[in-house]
């Protein structure tokens, strides 16, 4: 269920989480704490990841402003525990705990970007229909190996009604045009894929030897060339994504306040 709940958030998530990679004022000095307070506060985290959720106590109602518009705590408590379930995961692997602190400022800072991007569609006329998202909705279901209907239920379990689910998925989809308007297709290299065939390989291979098994043969690189440029147009989209949301953000007027 770990795995689905996974796949559930990053279905719904895509065009926000791509963004913590981009330039934030998580690398400025934050402001100073009493070593007390600190310590109570790391005491509270420790507290709540053993019991498999974050910290929420403390985030204010209104997380923060871009240009005007309001990202509320309650746009931002859904994201942040589905980023943090996803980083329990990894910490689980590498035995490192989770920062939280650190986690707020990327899953604020990806909302801001979500904000950001959303509001240039809109300044664009992009459009994005009821078929579009209902195709989207579809292609997410199957993504989680799940009906449209257990799909939803699942969402509505973690916060998210349908009106959500829809609402979400009609900004991806918007984000998505608008990352095509500005840039055009992305094109792919023979050079590209077979770049992407060996990491594919040397992938499983680590695999394989981190679990002690024999490593699964990979499918010959034709069959697998369809997925692959697949693969390499979407991590192109993200850079895209990533670099026009930072330029979006240098001209913005945004404040967080977490």
């Amino acid at each position: 269920m770990q795995k689905s709940k996974w796949l559930l958030g990053l279905a719904l998530s895509v065009s926000v989480v791509a963004f913590a990679a981009c330039g934030s004022p998580e690398d400025k000095p934050a402001e100073e704490k009493t070593s007390a307070a600190a310590e109570q506060g790391q005491g509270k985290d420790q507290a709540q990841a053993q019991n498999g959720k974050p910290n929420t106590e403390g985030i204010p109602n209104v997380v923060a402003e871009v240009n005007g518009e309001k990202i509320t705590k309650d746009d931002f408590v859904p994201l942040y525990e589905t980023q943090y379930q996803q980083m329990q995961m990894q910490s689980q692997q590498s035995g490192q705990q989770v920062d939280e602190k650190k986690l707020k400022t990327q899953t604020a800072e990806n909302l801001v970007s979500t904000e950001l991007l959303s509001q240039e569609a809109d300044e664009r006329g992009i459009k994005v229909t009821d078929k579009d998202i209902d195709k989207a909705l579809g292609e997410s279901a199957k993504s989680s190996q799940m009906s449209k209907k257990d799909f939803l239920a699942a969402m509505k379990k973690q916060g998210m009604d349908e009106k959500k689910v829809h609402s979400e998925l009609k900004t991806q989809l918007s984000i998505e045009d608008l990352i095509k308007d500005e840039y055009g297709e992305f094109k792919v290299s023979g050079e590209e894929i077979g770049q992407a065939y060996q990491q594919a390989k040397t992938q499983q291979e680590q695999m394989a030897q981190q679990g002690g098994q024999q490593a699964q043969e990979v499918p010959p690189l034709e069959e697998m060339r369809p997925q692959l440029e697949k693969q390499v147009k979407s991590q192109k989209s993200t850079q895209a994504t990533q670099k026009y949301a930072k330029k979006l953000r240098e001209k913005g007027d945004v404040t967080i306040n977490l």
